[in-house]
């Protein structure tokens, strides 16, 4: 039986332009390169569920249906709370998904092709601001100099102690700032990278060392984890990472990853995910709520992916085995411009 090919994503650094909504990049980290510029997600509806604070971006995916002209141009972006208190064992509290799709002709972008061109002068004046600090919409703006824009009271705290209380009445540093991350909010984001996404090698690596490999993610789980378990001792923290798994499942992870070590994602749209440990095949996926059909996997972010995420950030704290994404198999197009899908966490502990 042939395998089927799925494609995986690895990273690599560009720079910052070229990751404009206008290219419809897939990318990890930075603001997020919204797709659909009007209807933008609330900060209401990118909070966390543990501790209601504002999440940031992690990543997207471009994934178009190209059959389709209504889903011409998909993306597909992940949201994260940046507390550490709120990544608990295999819940998706901590994270939200959202998709969104427009046909080729639109009220945004060019029908054809953008040519790569860092002078290009991209407009937002039609569209609602966005937060200096993440890139989301901004409902609040500087008292004093009315030209900065922020999601929370919390970014504009931020912003102010990283420099703009000094440049706050000359300030102009609102030059296309929406999507280019500002120097006040590097230690606040993660790094921004480029998500490159080719087909998977076929080959399959033999005599991979599944001890070895089971050694490198109890290694990974513990630098994470004792970043924001400092209150445990060093038996209770043992105990929490020696509940690795040890079974078929993660051996067939293992094989499977060892093709490429770097990748940090998988894409398999209506396949099943590669999971790291026994997983029951109950998983309780709820209908769209937009259309009511099906929800499908579509693609998976692996664990390599936090090997990138926290350099030049100041904390050390998200974790995960595999974050699993399931989204409408219909692709509806129905309001609103950006719909929330389903995200299922799966961790190397039990």
């Amino acid at each position: 039986m042939t395998e089927k090919v799925v494609d995986i994503g690895f990273l690599e650094e560009k720079e910052a332009w070229l990751l404009h909504p206008r290219f419809f990049p897939s990318k990890v980290g930075g603001k997020p390169a919204w797709l659909e510029l009007k209807n933008t997600p609330a900060p209401s509806e990118l909070t966390c569920k543990q501790c209601n604070e504002v999440m940031i971006f992690l990543c997207q995916v471009y994934a178009p249906y190209e059959e389709r002209d209504d889903a011409f141009h998909r993306t597909i972006f992940i949201f994260v709370c940046k507390n550490g208190g709120c990544c608990r064992p295999n819940s998706s509290n901590n994270f939200k998904v959202f998709r969104s799709q427009l046909p080729r002709k639109n009220d945004f972008y060019s029908f054809e092709p953008y040519e790569e061109n860092k002078n290009e002068k991209f407009a937002m004046d039609k569209w609602p601001k966005l937060c200096n600090v993440c890139g989301v919409k901004a409902p609040s703006h500087c008292s004093k100099c009315k030209k900065e824009f922020y999601c929370s009271r919390k970014h504009q705290i931020i912003h102010w102690q990283k420099g703009h209380k000094e440049l706050c009445s000359n300030s102009n540093e609102m030059n296309d700032c929406n999507f280019i991350v500002t120097e006040a909010a590097k230690s606040f984001l993660f790094k921004e990278w480029e998500l490159i996404v080719d087909e998977e090698d076929q080959e399959e690596v033999k005599n991979v060392d599944t001890n070895q490999e089971m050694e490198k993610l109890r290694q990974l789980i513990q630098e994470k984890k004792a970043g924001t378990m400092s209150d445990l001792n060093e038996s209770e923290l043992e105990e929490y990472t020696g509940k690795m798994p040890e079974d078929k499942v993660f051996n067939k992870f293992s094989k499977r990853i060892a093709r490429h070590p770097d990748q940090v994602l998988r894409y398999d749209r209506g396949g099943v995910p590669l999971w790291i440990t026994a997983q029951s095949d109950n998983i309780d996926i709820p209908n769209c709520p937009y259309c009511n059909e099906p929800r499908q996997f579509e693609f998976q972010i692996m664990p390599q992916l936090l090997n990138f995420i926290n350099i030049g950030i100041e904390i050390n704290s998200i974790d995960w085995g595999v974050l699993a994404i399931y989204t409408c198999k219909s692709s509806c197009n129905e309001s609103p411009a950006y719909k929330e899908e389903i995200l299922i966490k799966q961790d190397l502990s039990n």
